[in-house]
């Protein structure tokens, strides 16, 4: 699955892109993974492939998952235990109960926005799925980097559950250099450490939709 899930990526590239790569670090000039680059002037259509957020030793996989609007998510539960997937995210209300398997029919994301999943059964497990809105995203691999189709002179959005504004917070970010840029950020813990119950999950600060 995690195969299929690099496919999604790969089939919501452009054919031929620069090869600008973004490197993003914390106050620590430590790597930032899973933060999400968005080029909003670069328009892309809707893969036809069903992207995946499975459920591995009670986490989803993966933690953050981009996606395109008018996309459909599968979600099958690899555990041997039962999940309650659901979601009271304003681009996607939805609601999977106790389920095992791959039985569960994919989830079509038809508004652009973010959505946080939960389970109503392990407290602990929290994901993300970003629904981009027909432009190019990307996430940053666990070394921070990400490569884009950018120049000089371009602005990207960036999204990252450790933004210290929020999780419906983005910051823009321009780009100055058209083979490499390193961006430093002061942001909030690394994941682990982090006590979710803490966070700030307000969706009001940026407006995703066109």
């Amino acid at each position: 699955m995690r195969y299929l899930f690099a496919l999604v990526f790969s089939l919501s590239m452009p054919s031929a892109w620069a090869e600008m790569t973004l490197t993003v670090l914390d106050q620590d000039n430590l790597p930032v993974p899973d933060a999400v680059v968005i080029v909003s002037n670069h328009e892309v259509s809707t893969p036809s492939a069903v992207a995946v957020m499975d459920q591995i030793d009670e986490s989803f996989v993966p933690r953050v998952l981009v996606v395109q609007k008018g996309q459909y998510v599968s979600f099958p539960n690899s555990d041997d235990i039962r999940h309650h997937v659901y979601s009271f995210s304003q681009p996607k209300t939805f609601e999977i109960k106790l389920y095992k398997g791959t039985e569960i029919a994919p989830i079509l994301f038809d508004k652009a926005g973010l959505v946080v999943l939960g389970c109503n059964i392990h407290d602990d497990m929290i994901g993300y799925i970003l629904v981009a809105d027909n432009t190019f995203a990307l996430k940053t691999g666990k070394d921070g980097k990400v490569r884009l189709p950018v120049k000089k002179g371009d602005t990207v959005s960036l999204w990252s559950e450790r933004l210290i504004d929020g999780l419906g917070s983005m910051k823009t970010v321009n780009i100055k250099n058209d083979v490499e840029q390193t961006l430093s950020l002061g942001l909030l813990p690394p994941i682990e450490a982090m006590d979710h119950s803490s966070m700030n999950t307000g969706f009001g600060k940026k407006k995703w939709s066109k």
